[in-house]
């Protein structure tokens, strides 16, 4: 009886049946897979639950990610249940065989050192449809979907709340406002600045968990720009080739160039403000600015309030735009805005002098600032990002911008009653600045202007007038020398002159 021929199947590249690796072979199995079947003890993986043949538990595929991912460990430390976590990697048979050769050098190994902006790697999921999410009726006891990223969370912000000198209470919220954002975000999710912002209406503070998940690559900022926000409301009439010409302009303000420094945000939001009065009025007869015509400025400036300040900033906006190449002439060449409106400096009066100090008293921040801005002269941005390490009490020196002056026996009176006040109410703050509020107490920024404002309302008499009155102290001390004045209070050469010219027709009236 003859046996029946056996015909194999023809050579071709095909994928194995049980590593799924791709090759050149014959047969439904590589050659390797052969070879583990003939080993085999079971049927049935534990780690990719497939019905194939297993050593132990655990199928050649799944032993090959082990190994992959192990690396040159692969013969002492391997995980063999790592394939559950990181799925399986295909290839192509005979790729994953070490090369001959002489074996690497060795690298030694890193210093050991704490890393809080990252997140351990891990397995991800990627996002199909990219939708804000919302917190509402969300509860920071429900089941978290990432608990192996609100761990890592809630240990920074530990170390955070330790530098900063966050009471218990923040460090409570803190926590679980992150507990909340990991009950609805998924491993490999980033969060967003918008959603963590809605914390605010769970009664979270939303600034400390930023604080927490900056610098993260998990966290993704997406909050508008303010100034944006502004253009868009306040530009949205304008057609689009005069939107486009001024946006260039903005952008030149905002960024500057390798030729132009860039200007201050203060600076931009004026200069946006003067020039708006102008579009709003002609924006709709025109579609370009290249439409606009010197005839039409002069008029419009005729009868201004402001009329040196807005032709300035129309000034700034048309030569930029010539300069560009955006329009073909500039239209306010020749346009005279007249003279800047200057105010002559006043001293103050004896009786605005007796209730300041008497408000002073009052508040031991007020007196610190009336005694930095009466007797140092010193601007309110001054005051209010002056440094603890700028005031040598020891000393007695006060070194603000690096003016390094002598510090007064009232000054650093003040000084000393407020750094007792202010231990005594935030004694774990870390914030480097002098005066702090109970919004900054627990982070590292300054005071804000609306602080400020809010603290000398009950002056009669605001803080420039307090500055003028020490400057003009000084000049009728030194006989009117501008030189001294700008020397003193490092002012400009302008202003040094104004007040020196002050004190001169002062003392000439009054010798009439």
């Amino acid at each position: 009886m003859n046996r029946p021929v056996r015909r194999s199947r023809p050579w071709a590249t095909r994928s194995c049946r049980d590593c799924l690796g791709w090759g050149w072979f014959d047969r439904p199995r590589c050659k390797a897979c052969w070879g583990f079947v003939a080993k085999a003890t079971s049927r049935h993986c534990d780690i990719c639950h497939r019905d194939i043949a297993a050593i132990d538990g655990v199928c050649r595929l799944c032993r090959r990610q082990a190994g992959l991912i192990a690396g040159p460990d692969n013969k002492t430390r391997v995980d063999l249940t790592v394939a559950a976590r990181t799925g399986h990697q295909l290839f192509i048979i005979g790729t994953l065989r070490p090369r001959g050769g002489p074996p690497p050098l060795p690298v030694p190994p890193e210093p050991t050192r704490v890393i809080l902006h990252s997140v351990p790697p891990r397995w991800t999921e990627l996002t199909l449809f990219d939708m804000p999410r919302t917190l509402h009726g969300v509860s920071s006891k429900l089941p978290l979907l990432d608990p192996e990223l609100a761990a890592f969370l809630i240990g920074r912000a530990a170390r955070i709340a330790e530098l900063r000198g966050w009471p218990s209470r923040t460090v409570g919220s803190v926590g679980r406002g992150i507990r909340i954002l990991c009950a609805i975000h998924r491993p490999g999710e980033r969060i967003r600045a918008t959603t963590i912002a809605q914390l605010t209406h769970t009664a979270v503070p939303a600034n400390h968990v930023l604080e927490v998940f900056e610098d993260l690559e998990i966290f993704l900022d997406d909050r508008d720009d303010s100034l944006d926000r502004w253009c868009q409301k306040h530009f949205a009439f304008l057609a689009a080739d005069i939107r486009a010409e001024l946006d260039t302009w903005i952008g030149l303000l905002r960024h500057g160039t390798s030729r132009r420094k860039p200007r201050a945000r203060s600076t931009v939001v004026t200069l946006l403000r003067l020039v708006l009065p102008f579009l709003t009025e002609y924006g709709g007869k025109y579609t370009t600015l290249r439409q606009v015509t010197r005839d039409d400025l002069a008029t419009w400036l005729t009868d201004r309030p402001h009329r040196a300040y807005e032709a300035s900033a129309l000034r700034s906006l048309f030569g930029t735009l010539k300069a560009e190449r955006l329009i073909f002439s500039n239209p306010m060449r020749g346009i005279k805005g007249g003279s800047l409106t200057t105010t002559i400096p006043a001293s103050l009066t004896t009786e605005e002098v007796e209730a300041v100090a008497q408000a002073a008293l009052q508040d031991p921040a007020l007196r610190v600032v009336v005694a930095l801005s009466g007797i140092h002269a010193l601007a309110a941005h001054q005051i209010r990002t002056m440094l603890l390490d700028q005031v040598d009490l020891a000393e007695c020196r006060l070194d603000p911008e690096n003016l390094n002056r002598p510090l007064d026996e009232y000054t650093a009176e003040a000084i000393t009653d407020y750094l007792d006040y202010r231990r005594d109410r935030w004694p774990n703050s870390t914030n480097p600045h002098l005066l702090i509020s109970r919004n900054t107490a627990t982070t590292t920024t300054a005071v804000g202007t609306f602080w400020l404002d809010k603290l000398v309302r009950p002056l009669p008499v605001g803080l420039d007038r307090l500055r003028q009155d020490r400057i003009l102290e000084e000049a009728l001390a030194s006989g009117a020398d501008p030189l001294h004045l700008a020397h003193v209070f490092s002012v400009g050469a302008k202003t040094s002159l104004r007040y020196a010219t002050a004190v001169t027709v002062s003392a000439a009236d009054a010798y009439r």
